[in-house]
């Protein structure tokens, strides 16, 4: 079986796993502390970073769209004219989130200007948004509406920036029982496999 190393709040995190418990995907996990360069995960990505898909063979996968693609390649072709622009949007919001939260996290007293430029470009962003639907089928808005739990819990200032009718599909969508199983409470469980969710 490969092994998906990730870590309870990683916004990754949650679009891989949504996307292998929906295809019903077969995966061990392991959670991970990336921050503190563990020696488990520095052994299958020596940048410390999750996610990070193991094979059975040894090679490993790291960033997040390659994992899509070796996991379930059909989430970048089915319909792919309407659902590859929406996951294009859903990995940037997510990448400019990321980036705004840690540096600020992580960083000294000065204020770094990528958390002044990330959250311009965000600003900007999510009102522009098409209006999205929890309870839709399509792979590109169910990765939008992951990131953008994200970005509530993270950035709620950024997050403010979304149009009314999305504010609402994100709080539908984050109630569902998938996504519920996904909050950073229930994978402090650390559970063993995809199937254990």
């Amino acid at each position: 079986m490969q092994t998906l190393y990730i870590s309870t709040t990683s916004p990754y995190t949650r679009m891989l796993l949504m996307i292998a418990y929906t295809k019903n995907i077969e995966l061990a996990l392991r959670f991970v502390v990336p921050w503190e360069n563990p020696s488990e995960l520095v052994a299958v990505n020596s940048f410390s970073q999750v996610p990070a898909l193991a094979w059975q063979n040894g090679d490993t996968i790291t960033e997040t769209p390659l994992i899509i693609q070796a996991l379930a390649p059909d989430v970048y072709t089915d319909n792919p004219a309407y659902n590859l622009p929406r996951i294009a949007k859903a990995l940037g919001i997510t990448a400019q989130g990321v980036r705004a939260y840690s540096t600020q996290i992580f960083g000294k007293d000065t204020p770094h200007p990528f958390v002044a430029r990330s959250t311009d470009i965000l600003t900007s962003a999510l009102p522009a948004l098409p209006t999205l639907s929890a309870d839709s089928d399509e792979w590109g808005d169910k990765l939008l509406l992951c990131s953008l739990i994200w970005i509530g819990i993270r950035l709620p200032h950024v997050f403010d920036t979304l149009s009314d009718d999305n504010k609402k599909a994100v709080s539908e969508f984050s109630q569902t029982p998938l996504m519920q199983k996904l909050t950073t409470e229930m994978l402090e469980n650390m559970p063993k496999t995809v199937q254990d969710l």
